[in-house]
């Protein structure tokens, strides 16, 4: 399975996402010939891309140069922007990129946009994915004003480098092939942003929206300016799969830099891509295997200074907030003291708050956590009556159907052993016995 990592360490925006993808080796012809199946009126747009440095790091900047004449130059408001050049929802005073276009009117509604990618000979999942992602902005939008998306003005959003900027990580994200995302948390960054309805604090009511909808992790990143757009928050919200740590690869294929135009000497302001092979295969790392495949986020760390009754509290913690499964293995650690491994599975989504958990619950101090593939087997529960007992019982079967493992419940069988005077190992027995005629 093809699966993309997106590392948003300093921030994101629509042009440093799509920067990165050209870096990763995406054809800028082929993104330049798909994005005339817009119809978007002639010189509407150029694209011109550079190689620049951010800090001692070579990235791949994009601009989305507005043609004078065009739509976007025919409108009558000036926009100014120094950070993110192409998130025109806000009038953003960002710190990535300086540019001022100026506008008279004509702004296009978001009905204009859908239908001018509706009307487009662009593929159909690339209509889809932008299609997409321009209603999860309006709905953002739509939250920030208390109306309904349809009564939205978006002059800003419908700016001719917003819909490039979309529709042309749609082009390329299809192109690529890539059927999985992740994405990692988000910084915000800090202070306040200057928009078309006055100024708002960091991060932008429409960006806010668009992290509660997915319910995505953020980051702490502490300079003081904004570090995530609403395009880059609309388009990451949009086609991540999951919001976790970098994935397990089985083979990384080409990894690209976007950059910003802002290059500060503390860190290089770029979007980093990673692209390759997980461990799943739908066409053949799953074909012929009997077991179901699901990537899950695994957390480990080594304790040696904890008691065991607290380190049984948590992994009962950890089990009643959602983790998968809990495990606590002997080891031996530094100056050959004993301790423990202490090893969780979880939902990529939740492995955040379950590693905050761990070091809340033990005395831990970090926690190691990466992507995995877990392979596992249908399951069902039926009853099997012994002495007049009830007794549950687990059955696994493949993806055929074919019944692979029986496995009386634990507790059942202790009880009726206990009231019984039936020894535990004769219950579990008889329990398999009748499994085995049902």
């Amino acid at each position: 399975m093809k699966i993309a990592y997106f590392d948003c360490s300093f921030g994101a925006a629509g042009d440093m996402l799509l920067g990165a993808f050209l870096d990763a080796g995406f054809s800028l012809a082929v993104l330049q010939e798909e994005l005339s199946k817009l119809h978007l009126p002639q010189g509407e747009f150029q694209l011109a891309l550079s190689k620049v440095h951010r800090t001692s790091l070579l990235a791949s900047y994009l601009q989305v140069q507005i043609e004078p004449g065009s739509h976007e130059e025919a409108s009558k408001h000036v926009h100014e922007h120094v950070r993110q050049p192409h998130d025109h929802h806000h009038h953003h005073e960002h710190e990535h990129h300086e540019h001022r276009h100026t506008h008279t009117g004509g702004e296009r509604h978001l009905s204009e946009i859908l239908s001018l990618i509706e009307n487009s000979t662009l593929a159909a999942p690339v209509k889809s994915t932008a299609t997409r992602i321009f209603r999860r902005l309006g709905q953002a939008e739509s939250k920030v004003h208390g109306v309904p998306v349809e009564d939205i003005h978006f002059h800003e959003v419908g700016a001719t480098d917003a819909i490039v900027d979309i529709v042309g990580f749609a082009v390329a994200f299809h192109g690529l092939g890539i059927e999985k995302a992740y994405v990692s948390a988000l910084p915000l960054g800090s202070g306040t942003v200057k928009t078309s309805h006055g100024i708002f604090p960091v991060p932008g009511p429409a960006t806010l929206n668009l992290l509660v909808d997915a319910g995505a992790p953020t980051r702490e990143m502490n300079v003081g300016y904004e570090c995530l757009t609403p395009t880059g928050a609309a388009i990451l919200t949009t086609v991540a799969d999951a919001f976790a740590v970098v994935p397990a690869f089985s083979r990384i294929s080409a990894c690209g830099y976007g950059a910003g135009t802002l290059n500060p000497a503390s860190h290089p302001n770029v979007v980093r891509i990673m692209l390759g092979e997980s461990g799943i295969n739908a066409d053949e790392s799953t074909a012929g295997n009997s077991c179901n495949s699901e990537i899950v986020a695994c957390l480990e760390t080594n304790i040696d200074d904890c008691s065991p009754q607290v380190l049984a509290f948590a992994a009962e913690a950890l089990l009643t907030k959602g983790a998968l499964d809990v495990s606590l293995t002997a080891c031996t650690m530094k100056k050959g003291r004993p301790g423990h491994l202490l090893t969780v599975l979880s939902r990529p989504e939740e492995a955040q708050a379950l590693a905050e958990i761990i070091m809340k619950e033990t005395t831990a101090l970090g926690v190691r956590s990466f992507l995995c593939e877990r392979l596992t087997l249908d399951r069902d529960f039926v009853s099997v009556n012994v002495m007049g007992e009830k007794i549950k019982v687990k059955v696994a079967r493949d993806k055929m159907g074919k019944l692979i493992n029986v496995q009386p419940e634990f507790d059942d069988c202790k009880r009726l052993s206990l009231a019984s005077g039936m020894a535990l190992k004769e219950v579990i027995a008889e329990c398999l016995r009748l499994c085995a005629l049902s």
